[in-house]
């Protein structure tokens, strides 16, 4: 490992993407969503409080129980733990909520997919790609300068603006408001990690900008679409006894949906999930929940650079 290389690459590559007009466009683009999250979702939030109860998703209605207890359903009353990291018991999760997360887990994967792909073609149109390996150094350190770069950029992006209006709010007192930002910061940051690197293996397997493009949007709408289509459809032949584990399972296979059920349960909504998914509010309390997409992020960033420094190699362009 030479530190000194990657780090005169990754600073070179960082520089090109600091100077980018797109870099630009995309800071505009997120504080106007930061902005919109405090004008239009945390005032939801307040003039529409949401407590937990019973697990429901009506929250604000009045259950009739008829005399019986609703645990005898499962439809215990969800609360915080002592120590838990929410200093609220309200759920802070409704649709303008739902909306303005969607934008999140929509944009970004398909921000990241096209810049980093993007890189790389034009670095093998070029023959800067041809360049670099007559210096016989490993496609590794390329490939992480390549992720290095992108991730520290977007994350300065997401930083001066879910970050900064986080912190403003933090510093004002209103914890829910901050917590609501730090969620929808850990969001963006998680999608920027796993689809960064899903973009080097785009760049890999590419040959000209048209392919990187259509291979960055067939996989986009593959992973925002239609794999909830292919998640019911495979856990309707699951037996009923592995339908929960098999389930969870396949939504940590896709980074989008894994992450999605992550925000929710830190926004203390997991009763949308309805009271068959109590267990994730148990995960969510434990830490499981969050140790699990962690594990997959990880899995899934080595196999994708695995995976590109193969096929860098193989192909020898």
């Amino acid at each position: 490992m030479n530190p000194k290389l990657l780090y005169s690459m990754t600073k070179y590559e960082l520089r090109l993407l600091l100077r980018s007009r797109w870099l630009l466009n995309f800071m505009i683009l997120f504080f106007f969503l930061a902005g919109l999250l405090y004008l239009y979702g945390l005032q939801s939030v307040k003039s529409e409080p949401a407590e937990v109860s019973y697990g429901l998703e009506g929250v604000n209605a009045n259950i009739e129980t008829m005399g019986v207890n609703p645990e005898y359903y499962g439809l215990k009353e969800i609360k915080p733990e002592e120590g838990d990291t929410a200093d609220f018991s309200q759920s802070a999760y409704n649709r303008s909520i739902a909306m303005l997360m969607n934008l999140s887990l929509w944009m970004l994967p398909i921000i990241c997919m096209i810049l980093g792909g993007s890189s790389i073609i034009a670095d093998k149109e070029n023959g800067r790609l041809s360049l670099y390996r007559t210096y016989h150094e490993s496609s590794g350190y390329y490939l992480i300068s390549k992720f290095l770069s992108l991730v520290l950029s977007l994350f300065f992006v997401i930083g001066l603006s879910y970050g900064l209006f986080g912190f403003i709010f933090s510093l004002a007192g209103s914890s829910i408001a901050a917590h609501i930002f730090q969620v929808f910061l850990l969001v963006n940051m998680f999608l920027i990690l796993v689809f960064s690197a899903v973009s080097l293996l785009i760049g890999a397997i590419s040959k000209s900008r048209m392919q990187g493009l259509s291979a960055a949007i067939i996989l986009w709408i593959l992973m925002v679409f239609v794999y909830e289509f292919i998640i019911f459809s495979v856990t309707g032949w699951i037996p009923y006894s592995l339908k929960q584990i098999s389930l969870f399972f396949l939504i940590l296979l896709n980074p989008v949906e894994s992450v999605r059920v992550w925000s929710i349960s830190k926004l203390n909504s997991e009763y949308v999930f309805g009271p068959e998914y109590l267990m994730i509010e148990k995960w969510g309390a434990n830490g499981s929940l969050t140790l699990a997409l962690t594990l997959s992020i990880i899995l899934i960033i080595f196999i994708t650079f695995i995976t590109s420094a193969r096929l860098l190699t193989k192909r020898g362009v």
